[in-house]
């Protein structure tokens, strides 16, 4: 199982990399290096975070790429989009429409059964 998450928050980065620590994870502040990872690899789970720290660029970046590059098989992963910034994120989700709004709740994150 491969996951990629978009996270600059250390609270959160952290208890992704902690919930999912036996599954190969990738986790990145940066949409332009959340980028580069979807080019070179294929994720069974995104979960992507819309605001970001100064010059990290944005989870919309990832989600025009994604929507902007409909053969690449990341389109078929499981996108969780899951910032508290609510109208960021239904933008998000309208560039990806199968993608499933959940701002960030450890309860919902920490039941979630990713192994299905």
């Amino acid at each position: 199982m491969k996951i990629l998450v978009l996270e600059d928050d250390t609270y959160r980065a952290t208890f992704f990399i902690e919930r999912f620590c036996d599954y190969d994870i990738s986790i990145t502040e940066k949409a332009d290096t959340a980028i580069e990872y979807l080019e070179n690899n294929v994720f069974d789970y995104i979960f992507l975070d819309h605001d970001l720290g100064e010059n990290n660029g944005c989870g919309a970046d990832v989600a025009a790429y994604l929507s902007n590059n409909s053969d690449n098989s990341n389109n078929d992963a499981v996108i969780i989009i899951h910032s508290w910034n609510m109208p960021a994120a239904r933008a998000m989700k309208s560039k990806l429409p199968q993608a499933i709004v959940a701002p960030f709740n450890s309860n919902i994150f920490l039941s979630l059964d990713i192994d299905k």
